[in-house]
């Protein structure tokens, strides 16, 4: 049932993705062509509107399907879809799993896209213009400096924290379709990230000042200092800016975590389209 209701958000969604793709590929391809002029103001201009689309295309796409999910179930098309003889848990985990996946294929694209552009920035900036040798390059340069698995652990955590907004948006969906926000139309769920936005903000900034460990260059290798956010905010200008501290990424994904919950809740107990 789940390969079936994937297959018809691929039907119901091809069209917008496509759309939001082609825009990224033209722009892209554009902005190539103005770089690799090489004329002064041209080709930072063409520089721009190849960094752009690489920048957006991972969150439009995740907007746009946060968007396509509260129409199709919420809005003009919620009667249908929460009409299906199917559980509400279900519906959501085939919408989410679908927006998990386009994200990934999403960050994939932008990769690519980046790839096929690389020799022409490169050509501007002066550095390695193969992009297999620049990658191979960051590749030793990280675990020169700490072991593979770490650098595995965190290109996983960057992944982690991509596929997180999907499951944040749904929530705000959700939640924002709950009576009484549902009279508020598109509004409801644009009140509820924005409550979830600021409150995030305070999560992550308690997340940092209970964890306070940050990671940082020590003897040559990657290690863990500690790291006071409060000591921070007391130096000023005299911060420090080589220390990544640590503390808001349990906080994010606990984040998540209550956010999938919530909206798997608001399937099964809350939804109202009245």
């Amino acid at each position: 049932m789940i390969a079936a209701l994937l297959k018809h958000e691929w039907l119901r969604t091809r069209s917008l993705l496509g759309s939001i793709g082609a825009v990224a590929v033209l722009l892209v391809a554009a902005g190539a062509a103005l770089t690799a002029t090489g004329w002064p103001g041209i080709s930072l201009v063409g520089m721009l509107m190849v960094m752009a689309p690489l920048a957006a295309l991972v969150p439009a796409t995740q907007i746009a399907l946060a968007v396509h999910y509260w129409q199709s179930s919420y809005s003009r098309t919620g009667y249908f879809t929460q009409s299906l003889p199917l559980s509400g848990v279900t519906i959501y985990a085939a919408k989410l799993a679908w927006a998990l996946l386009v994200s990934l294929l999403a960050a994939l694209a932008t990769a690519g896209l980046l790839m096929a552009a690389w020799p022409v920035l490169a050509g501007q900036l002066g550095g390695e213009r193969n992009p297999f040798s620049l990658i191979r390059q960051m590749w030793e340069a990280g675990t020169a400096v700490t072991s593979t698995p770490v650098l595995i652990a965190g290109i996983l955590l960057f992944v982690g924290l991509i596929l997180i907004w999907p499951i944040q948006y749904f929530f705000a969906a959700s939640v924002g379709s709950e009576t009484p926000l549902n009279r508020l139309g598109l509004g409801g769920p644009v009140v509820v990230f924005l409550g979830l936005y600021l409150a995030s903000q305070v999560l992550v900034f308690l997340g940092m000042a209970a964890l306070p460990w940050g990671l940082t260059m020590v003897d040559g290798q990657l290690g863990i200092e500690h790291w006071s956010v409060f000591a921070e905010i007391a130096a000023g200008d005299a911060s420090r800016d080589d220390i990544m501290p640590v503390g808001f990424v349990p906080m994010l994904l606990l984040i998540g975590v209550v956010c999938l919950l919530r909206t798997v809740h608001s399937w099964r107990r809350r939804i109202s389209l009245v």
